[in-house]
């Protein structure tokens, strides 16, 4: 099994001339999450002009990693005469 990187989930309010739009995103780290709000987003929070007409605010919240586990049983033949 490898190495588990935690991710964190990102509640993300965006904002601009009164409309706000409410995203979810999951993320490694803030650098990654403002990555996919500006590919998603960049329409929304960039005006024609290249100018940032609106706001990000959000909420962190650290994911618990999920492990798998595999569970061998061995089979025995201690019934043999």
């Amino acid at each position: 099994m490898g190495i588990v990187q935690s991710r964190k989930r990102y509640v993300i309010k965006l904002e601009r001339n009164g409309e706000t739009v409410q995203i979810v995103v999951i993320a490694k780290n803030l650098e990654s999450m403002y990555k996919e709000v500006y590919r998603l987003y960049g329409n929304f929070l960039i005006d024609e002009k290249g100018n940032d007409t609106g706001t990000i605010s959000f909420e962190e919240i650290a994911l618990s990693p999920t492990v798998q586990q595999e569970l061998h049983i061995q089979a025995s033949n201690s019934c043999q005469k």
